[in-house]
């Protein structure tokens, strides 16, 4: 087993890491699949309201690639479909019945995976939905079923510091998982397989297959961040990537020939016990958050996730809640208060001293303010980018110049923002940069 080590990254002392105790959430009254999470996406809408679906019934696809299809996760009948502006679809709510009935798929055996064509296996994938799971660098779109990756990174751990931990995901799926390992080897001849060092422990099961060790700096263990460590040439900027989740998911799939519903998050909120919960793909987000202050925000990722709303649902890509605290009021003289109790990158505050877990809120504690050269963000980036002058770059419309200085190579890990004492929001305008250089190229 290899070690990466990366000079850059932070790990903020967060409070809300999940436990290892497991629950699992009664059967809902309905699921809904999203298209909000799903980047690049020009969904085609293929059922309208009051059709019935079983599990595995397709329910959108991408105008791109018709045959990549996205599928019910329930059994029941098409409740509502939602639009946003310009009618762009937000997601498909599903109102459930009491059983499920699947769309049957032919499974494919451990000892028949090798007789099946790469094609067949590709196109078995897209109709059964999880195609999409394999993501292809620098954008991170679906991959290209005709390119052949240089490698393939698998990351145990989820893209959220309080992602669920890998042995909690891998505890009874090792076969699934060490099937859906087989199955990328037909694409790729160099599986990377990344864990962070704290979760060794419980992996015992599948170490053997765990090809390199990241530490626990966040974010060492994001395929981002991997694939800039690794790569030594050109051609390996276009790897492909999924998450543990999504291969678990596909072994399942190809052994039962039906759409795996099962999924695991986490939760986080303050003053709550942290289980991870079992409940089904597209569950509805007010049964995953329970109570909580009307005004806190809700999104599905801590430095990298969407804002979401109660009445949504937990899209595709996503398994972690994470559930902030919005005061209304400001601190007052808060620039004269020892800050104990808060996190920073820098060491201006006495909470440096203290290794316990912080609690964090929605206030700015500040306004935006031009970008003073300070270089917290250079210091702290983890693919050792420049943030702050391919900020600049953009802004001036010198899409050459920023591609120059490295955008292609920001994971969206949302360290800048975290550090900027300017209140910039550097990963929001990276991203915004980069989607719109591959839309263009395109």
């Amino acid at each position: 087993m290899e070690k990466i080590k990366i000079s850059k990254g932070f790990t903020p002392g967060l409070a809300g890491q999940p436990d290892t105790s497991l629950i699992e959430l009664t059967r809902p009254d309905t699921l809904g699949m999203s298209a909000m999470d799903i980047p690049y996406i020009r969904p085609k809408l293929l059922v309208k309201e009051n059709d019935p679906v079983q599990t595995g019934t397709p329910l959108f696809c991408d105008k791109r690639d018709k045959s990549i299809q996205y599928v019910s996760p329930g059994t029941g009948r098409v409740k509502k479909i939602l639009f946003g502006e310009r009618r762009r679809l937000q997601e498909i709510v599903i109102a459930l019945d009491k059983s499920d009935t699947f769309v049957q798929f032919d499974p494919v055996s451990k000892s028949g995976l090798a007789n099946i064509s790469k094609e067949e296996l590709i196109l078995l994938l897209k109709q059964g939905g999880l195609w999409q799971s394999l993501r292809q660098f620098p954008a991170k779109d679906t991959a290209d079923s005709n390119h052949t990756p240089s490698m393939i990174i698998v990351s145990l751990d989820g893209n959220d510091i309080f992602s669920p931990l890998p042995k909690i995901l891998l505890g009874k799926e090792k076969s699934a998982f060490e099937f859906g390992l087989d199955l990328l080897k037909r694409f790729s001849n160099s599986i990377i397989v990344t864990a962070r060092k704290s979760s060794l422990e419980g992996l015992a099961p599948v170490k053997a297959q765990i090809t390199h060790q990241v530490p626990d700096t966040y974010p060492a263990w994001d395929p981002g961040v991997v694939l800039f460590h690794l790569k030594k040439s050109i051609e390996e900027n276009t790897a492909w990537c999924i998450s543990a989740d999504h291969l678990v998911m596909v072994g399942k799939f190809l052994l039962t020939g039906k759409y795996p519903f099962q999924k695991i998050v986490t939760v986080t909120k303050k003053g709550d016990k942290k289980p991870h919960i079992l409940t089904r793909q597209g569950a509805p987000i007010k049964n995953l958050a329970g109570s909580f202050h009307p005004d806190s925000l809700i999104t599905t990722g801590r430095f990298n996730g969407r804002i979401t709303d109660l009445n949504g649902h937990l899209g595709f890509f996503e398994n972690t809640l994470n559930i902030i605290d919005n005061p209304k009021d400001e601190e007052l003289f808060g620039f004269l208060r020892p800050g104990t109790d808060k996190t920073s990158v820098s060491r201006a505050f006495l909470s440096c001293l203290s290794s316990s877990p912080k609690q964090v809120d929605c206030t700015l504690h500040g306004e935006e303010r031009a970008c003073i050269n300070c270089s917290y963000c250079e210091n702290i980036c983890p693919n050792d980018l420049m943030p702050g002058f391919i900020m600049k770059a953009l802004h001036s419309d010198e899409i050459e110049n920023a591609l120059e200085l490295g955008l292609l190579d920001c994971c969206r890990c949302g360290l800048c923002t975290y550090t900027c004492p300017s209140k910039i929001e550097l990963t929001k305008i990276l991203s915004h940069g980069m989607d719109s250089h591959y839309k263009d190229k395109v």
